[in-house]
């Protein structure tokens, strides 16, 4: 187990659309000193938007941060990767008000961080560890919780009627395992579900290069799937993103059965202000975390 915290060891950079504004999106991830945790800062507007829980304004369809009158949207990609790869500190900067969608997936993120390494510091990294066996239910989701050594998930999905049928899948977080069993997978949508988006103002950026677009028992993007499980995989990312909005690693074991943003920002809000924190030696604190959770 980790015992300290790092950041990334040099500036890497992206380019791409907004997947729900349509607008160019310019991205930056800068090293961070100690303590910093993720912090969005919008360049063309010149804020800072610290990537916790507090900040969450929105989860329909993205996870959405501000501070003050300055959003980012799309967030969830990013932090994926910066927390897979162990990424404790850094600054995203970015020229708009959403995160390039890139591919769909956090794979060419996570390539980078991994291609420039990351930097340890001096400073002791705390975890937030789960001590209690319970369990959350939201709008036909539901996210069950355990103790654990690591970060460990068990999710579930089903889409009765399609290609995608019933999945699911279970991950231990490490660096290795999340380059190469999560951050490829990219978003899904289903055909039918198009047409609200798009009158909704939403997706204007998507396309079958940043989607996996699915109508019945077939997929609209020729080059195929990256896993026949790859949906499922995808629904483990936006989690182990959406669980990087509280700031430190958090060490418990979550069963997740549809889960979506909305459920798992109820979860992270729990965690935030229930959870324990304590300094990464292997055990959990002494007292137990409790998770009292109702529907």
């Amino acid at each position: 187990m980790r015992i300290y915290q790092r950041t990334i060891s040099t500036r890497v950079q992206f380019s791409g659309t907004g997947l729900h504004s349509g607008l160019p999106s310019f991205a930056r991830i800068l090293p961070a000193a100690p303590d910093t945790g993720i912090v969005f800062r919008r360049t063309d507007i010149g804020a800072d938007i610290p990537a916790s829980v507090e900040n969450v304004v929105e989860t329909a369809y993205a996870t959405v941060l501000s501070a003050g009158d300055a959003k980012i949207s799309t967030v969830e990609h990013f932090l994926a990767a910066l927390c897979g790869m162990e990424v404790d500190n850094a600054i995203v900067e970015v020229d708009g008000p959403e995160l390039p969608i890139l591919d769909g997936s956090a794979l060419r993120v996570a390539e980078a961080i991994d291609f420039v390494g990351t930097v340890e510091s001096p400073v002791r990294l705390r975890y937030l560890w789960v001590s209690g066996n319970e369990k959350l239910h939201r709008n036909g989701s539901m996210v069950a919780v355990a103790p654990s050594a690591g970060l460990e998930v068990l999710v579930t999905v089903d889409f009765p009627g399609t290609l995608i049928g019933k999945q699911w899948l279970k991950f231990t977080l490490t660096p290795e395992n999340f380059l190469k069993e999560i951050a490829p997978a990219r978003t899904f949508v289903l055909r039918e579900q198009i047409d609200a988006l798009w009158a909704a103002g939403l997706a204007r950026g998507g396309s079958l290069e940043n989607a996996i677009v699915v109508e019945g028992d077939r997929i609209h993007n020729e080059e195929g799937l990256r896993f026949k499980d790859e949906f499922v995989r995808h629904k483990i990312l936006d989690l182990i993103g959406d669980l990087a909005l509280l700031g430190r690693p958090v060490r418990g074991f979550f069963l997740a059965v549809r889960p979506g943003h909305t459920v798992n920002r109820c979860l992270v809000e729990y965690l935030y202000g229930h959870a324990a924190p304590g300094y990464g030696a292997g055990t959990a604190p002494a007292e137990p975390v409790q998770l009292q959770i109702t529907a």
